[in-house]
């Protein structure tokens, strides 16, 4: 188990392509940009086997939390321990920088994963709703008051809001960073006046997919519903036929807005969630 180096960012990719394939949208070029980057925030680790990286685990953390974003295994040396021994290795680097407790996020239909981090000593905490709706179910036009504005995600000023997902605390700083070298990743900005209310960022193809959302406050509706016009006009430029929003379930103003707005929800996610101290 080591620390991933830049050459290892095609192996990475690999690995990701035959291990999470559908689960996330990264692309070869984002984990190169990750590994660039320098941050205490983001840790990036590798397994090694007879020479070739067979594995990988990708975490944040700030403070006491810590969020695993991602563990996977090569198909080909799955069954060896592999993956119990990247996230114990993980799960000891994070313990010594002083986090206390480590969360990640499992999808309903993976029950392997599921059960993997259950008998690890992870515990569930609650629900991620994943948000799907058609682009023309979203508003047509800003709010009153409001205008939309869009950018590259590296150009975003920095803020405090409160994210629609928890993880959006913990990534959102790291990506910030790799945006400078990933330029595909764009963003829409809600501003009532000069005060910005709201921001999205989000990568599109045939689905636009919003990586961090965040408001001033959950129940600022007419920034929600300005970031969505702006959400709008990115797909239909791109050609995407749907929109995917993250989001706790437990923000019930913020699920039942997205709701009101024409989305709904298209899967879930287990947030689960283990004491290190």
């Amino acid at each position: 188990m080591r620390p991933a180096r830049l050459s290892d960012s095609r192996r990475i990719f690999e690995i990701h392509l035959k291990s999470l394939e559908g689960l996330d949208e990264e692309d070869a070029e984002w984990f190169e940009a990750l590994l660039r980057v320098r941050s205490r925030r983001r840790k990036v680790l590798v397994a090694e086997l007879g020479g070739r990286v067979v594995g990988f685990a990708v975490a944040y953390r700030f403070r006491r939390l810590a969020y695993v974003d991602s563990i996977a295994v090569d198909p080909e040396f799955r069954g060896l321990g592999v993956g119990s021994a990247l996230l114990g290795e993980l799960e000891a680097r994070l313990r010594r920088e002083g986090a206390e407790v480590v969360a990640l996020s499992v999808k309903d239909s993976n029950k392997r994963a599921l059960d993997f981090y259950l008998r690890n000593g992870y515990a569930l905490r609650g629900v991620i709703l994943i948000m799907r709706g058609p682009v023309e179910a979203l508003p047509e036009g800003a709010e009153p008051g409001f205008a939309v504005e869009r950018r590259r995600a590296a150009e975003l000023p920095g803020r405090k809001f409160r994210p629609s997902a928890w993880w959006g605390t913990l990534t959102e700083p790291v990506d910030r960073l790799v945006y400078r070298r990933y330029p595909a990743e764009e963003a829409v900005l809600a501003y009532r006046g000069r005060r910005l209310r709201g921001v999205a960022e989000f990568s599109a193809d045939s689905e636009l997919y919003v990586d961090y959302m965040a408001l001033s406050t959950y129940s600022a509706a007419g920034a929600l519903r300005t970031l969505l016009y702006g959400l709008r006009l990115a797909a239909a430029e791109a050609g995407a036929r749907s929109v995917t929003i993250p989001v706790d379930a437990s923000k019930r103003l913020l699920v039942e807005q997205l709701l009101e707005c024409g989305l709904r929800t298209a899967e879930t996610e287990y947030l689960a969630a283990k004491d290190l101290a």
